[in-house]
């Protein structure tokens, strides 16, 4: 199955990303592993042409040379997902985005660089007023968004929400920051990718001069 964007993660940046690209004309899918979506309805979602795979999560994917070529499900492992973009809204220890044992954090999808303190005894603060070290730590991108993996970004892997680097949902203007991410994220593939729409547009429009010329 082949769409423009697999975004990975339904929560608010997921979906604000996804919203935007639909708006744009991309052929969207979005998987989550939750049985709701972000302030959306499942049938408002499907109606504005979005494809949502609720209960779902990436089980493998296929990368080489930096470029994600496709990805597999638990729920639909005999089929792979393929996509020209994919973005990471996957948040972070709670939403899974981000694994943490007592000495290491890593990404477990991609093997995502992950920024983060080489003293374990930074990580937190015993004074849990203060804001915990840990909370901060995230996958780093390059400049457009892009998802870097031992210091290089993948061709067409995104992120964006609490999952960054320096994103903490419990700031008190995390909602901000976080959609502020996802349209960020949304614009520059937007930017950098057709519009399905007017293509359609164009062909039926193609399709219908030459018939009218046939005729």
């Amino acid at each position: 199955m082949n769409f423009d964007v697999i975004i990975i993660g339904g929560g608010l940046a997921g979906m604000k990303a996804a919203d935007i690209l639909i708006s744009k004309g991309r052929k969207v899918a979005v998987i989550t592993e939750g049985h709701s979506i972000h302030n959306v309805s499942y049938k408002d979602f499907q109606n504005a042409g979005g494809t949502l795979l609720m209960g779902d999560s990436v089980a493998s994917a296929d990368v080489k040379d930096g470029k994600v070529l496709s990805i597999t499900t638990a729920n639909i492992s005999d089929i792979p997902f393929t996509a020209d973009n994919f973005i990471l809204a996957t948040g972070k220890y709670f939403g899974g985005g981000i694994k943490a044992d007592m000495n290491h954090i890593w990404e477990p999808l991609f093997g995502c660089d992950i920024e983060s303190d080489e003293d374990r005894n930074t990580w937190f603060d015993w004074d849990f007023d203060k804001k915990q070290r840990f909370l901060d730590f995230g996958v780093k991108v390059d400049d457009k968004g892009r998802v870097l993996s031992k210091g290089t970004p993948f061709e067409n892997l995104y992120a964006c929400g609490e999952i960054l680097a320096g994103l903490s949902g419990v700031d008190e203007d995390a909602d901000k920051k976080i959609e502020a991410s996802a349209e960020r994220v949304a614009d520059i593939i937007a930017d950098n990718t057709s519009d399905n729409t007017s293509n359609n547009t164009s062909d039926n429009t193609s399709d219908n001069t030459n018939n009218n010329t046939t005729k």
